[in-house]
């Protein structure tokens, strides 16, 4: 049973992946790790290698997807940087 709806809490780049995604040509039909969406033979998707095993273990993900992980993460290093410059402006 498939659904388009995206799984679970939108992932952050910043933790839990050894390395940086890459965009890539499929080979073969797919399907997007969050929301499950068919991703065809022939079209762009983004890989984002995953932590465990001794091998490299990439996850799939379609432009949507990949889009709103990359917001995710803007908005993980935006409340970073807030917090570094909120504690050099204000070292109590």
């Amino acid at each position: 049973m498939k659904s388009g709806k995206p799984r679970g809490k939108t992932p952050s780049l910043i933790g839990g992946t050894l390395g940086a995604p890459r965009k890539c040509l499929i080979g073969k039909e797919s399907h997007c790790k969050r929301c499950n969406a068919s991703i065809l033979k022939g079209v762009n998707c983004y890989e984002i290698p995953q932590l465990g095993g001794s091998f490299s273990n990439y996850k799939r993900y379609c432009d949507g997807c990949f889009l709103s992980i990359l917001e995710k993460t803007k908005a993980d290093v935006d409340a970073l940087l807030l917090s570094i410059t909120k504690v050099a402006r204000d070292p109590c």
